[in-house]
């Protein structure tokens, strides 16, 4: 598990390079969030415009764990969430 920092202007990368390195086209993407291609494809072009709901089923179905926080403190929490993933990568834990 790697964590990244990411803004909502970076969306359309992660969607669409998470997609890619999963192996999935477009179309079998929307088979599993029940959405046509054409549908996938604008959420690629256009992130900003997808509802929250849909935005977290999106990441589900990308096996893409989500971390949202406007407090700066949370650094903190990121720095231990990927402290805790190279001990799972490692079987130290």
């Amino acid at each position: 598990m790697t964590v990244k920092k990411i803004a909502v202007i970076d969306l359309t990368g992660v969607i669409r390079n998470r997609r890619r390195e999963l192996g999935l086209t477009q179309k079998s993407l929307g088979q599993l969030l029940g959405i046509d291609q054409r549908t996938v494809s604008s959420l690629e072009k256009n992130p900003g415009s997808i509802s929250v709901n849909r935005l977290f089923a999106v990441f589900n179905a990308l096996q893409v764990q989500t971390f949202v926080s406007s407090d700066p403190k949370d650094e903190f929490l990121i720095q231990r969430l990927m402290v805790d993933a190279q001990f799972r990568r490692n079987r130290l834990l």
